[in-house]
């Protein structure tokens, strides 16, 4: 699986943020994305993930030597980032179910263990409006994470995470990440340090 970033660029009427992008990324490596604020971190992974079109450039998914149709690319993806909301109108459990409909656990994952490890199992019958920011954020990651995905997308993971949910967070992706393209958007090191294989600055234009 590879995901190649070509001659990529955005930029608004008063704002330019990233021009001419070029990196390949690969299966089974970490990649940390980093760059001042409003260099278009969290804008990368919403052209990634097709939330938003680029102003030049292209996105490509390969698989298998052959790219995979545009219609097809959500299936590959698990992303989590601040500005992506949880249904706080279902109860956790309500959560889960309506998510397994569409993407199927990791085969080697339990995600009952994986609410557990979080400290959210007592919480099944509990609505998400009911949780609290870092509770929320642990089941954001679970839902990315713990799921069928190639190429995880983590835009300032640990947001509202406190020391002991860092670290969690750390451990979950230790176990989760084998065999996938993971990026992770962030300037905070202790996001990504412990895994990232490359640190791509994409800077400010």
């Amino acid at each position: 699986m590879q995901l190649i970033l070509e001659g990529l660029s955005k930029k608004y009427p008063k704002n330019k943020l990233f021009d001419n992008l070029n990196h390949t990324f690969e299966t089974n490596n970490t990649y940390a994305i980093t760059g001042e604020n409003g260099s278009g971190k969290s804008t990368l992974i919403k052209i990634i993930a097709g939330v938003i079109a680029p102003s030049k450039g292209k996105v490509k998914f390969i698989e298998n030597n052959q790219s995979v149709e545009k219609e097809e690319i959500h299936h590959l993806l698990g992303i989590t980032a601040p500005y992506l909301h949880l249904i706080e109108e279902f109860t956790l459990k309500e959560h889960l179910d309506f998510h397994s409909k569409f993407k199927n656990t990791l085969k080697e994952n339990d995600v009952m263990d994986e609410l557990e490890n979080a400290n959210l199992h007592h919480s099944l019958n509990k609505y998400i409006a009911e949780f609290s920011s870092g509770m929320q954020q642990r089941l954001k990651l679970i839902l990315c994470c713990s799921y069928e995905a190639k190429v995880l997308l983590l835009d300032e993971p640990t947001s509202h995470l406190d020391s002991k949910g860092i670290e969690w967070y750390k451990s979950l992706l230790k176990r989760t990440n084998d065999q996938r393209i993971t990026l992770i958007a962030s300037n905070d090191p202790t996001e990504y340090n412990d895994f990232t294989k490359k640190i791509i600055n994409i800077g400010v234009v």
